[in-house]
């Protein structure tokens, strides 16, 4: 979904800043938030990652649906789901986050984001201020949707 604030957002360059495409308000996991809460938020939200938070809104990390992904592999196993729910209670999100995560600023263009991830093999940039609060979150999804919305046919 693109910035609902701005309406010409269907007429873009690469160049243009995250600012205006970036998802805002991000959601946000704490650092000592347990896995079950992380992963309840990315299902309620349907989101593939989450940028980790101190209480200041200062990023720390990034989790995702990945880093998680060890719970599906348990039920499949046959481990009981009660001891795999007990362990995302007990496992805490900064254990298995990634740690200082690539990040960009709203003046970062769609260009760079977009090679950053290329690159760096990443989903998702989150956007943070100049005090690293997280203030939204650039993902490949995105990117996508601005490209379709770049190559649609003009409508009669």
């Amino acid at each position: 979904m693109l910035n609902p604030s701005n309406p010409d957002s269907h007429v873009t360059s690469a160049e243009q800043e995250c600012r205006f495409f970036m998802r805002t308000p991000a959601v946000t996991v704490n650092l000592a938030a347990p896995l079950s809460e992380a992963l309840a938020l990315m299902r309620e939200h349907d989101v593939r990652r989450l940028p980790v938070v101190i209480d200041t809104g200062e990023l720390r990390g990034i989790i995702t649906r990945g880093d998680i992904r060890g719970a599906d592999v348990m039920r499949v196993a046959g481990l009981d789901p009660i001891d795999i729910a007990e362990a995302l209670r007990r496992v805490r999100v900064y254990e298995v986050m990634t740690e200082a995560p690539i990040t960009i600023t709203p003046e970062t263009s769609l260009r760079e984001a977009s090679l950053l991830m290329l690159e760096n093999k990443v989903g998702g940039l989150p956007v943070v201020d100049d005090e690293n609060r997280v203030i939204g979150i650039v993902t490949e999804s995105d990117l996508f949707e601005i490209l379709a919305q770049k190559l649609a046919p003009e409508e009669a």
